[in-house]
């Protein structure tokens, strides 16, 4: 993966890494992650490469909105909503429960219908 772009907080301390890779023909997948650019480390970094930002805002200094969904795409609903808070090191799926950085990926994936069948 190559790192292709960088959303940067209102305040400068945070930012947002997004890397693409190429999932299939042309299609691609942007994975974002979290960098606190005072301790320069990593806040969060997706563990499966294959969560895609589709956009991401900045909401505060520290407060970050995604809308993501994942690749290749065999679930509902077809996108989830993520809001960060950076200094705290927590977020929320959709209007959900706040969990710790390092339970957001279970997090998301628990909010997803699998496979779902054609009604």
């Amino acid at each position: 993966m190559e790192e292709m772009e960088k959303i940067v907080a209102p305040g400068g301390r945070f930012e947002v890494r997004v890397a693409a890779w190429e999932a299939r023909n042309s299609q691609w997948v942007y994975v974002p992650s979290l960098f606190d650019t005072h301790t320069q480390a990593v806040i969060f970094a997706f563990t499966n490469p294959h969560w895609s930002m589709d956009q991401a805002t900045w909401r505060s200094d520290a407060t970050v909105h995604f809308v993501l969904r994942k690749f290749p795409g065999d679930h509902l609903p077809a996108t989830l909503e993520l809001l960060v808070n950076c200094a705290n090191q927590t977020a929320a799926v959709g209007a959900g429960t706040e969990h710790r950085l390092a339970e957001i990926e279970q997090a998301l994936e628990a909010a997803f219908e699998k496979n779902p069948s054609a009604s």
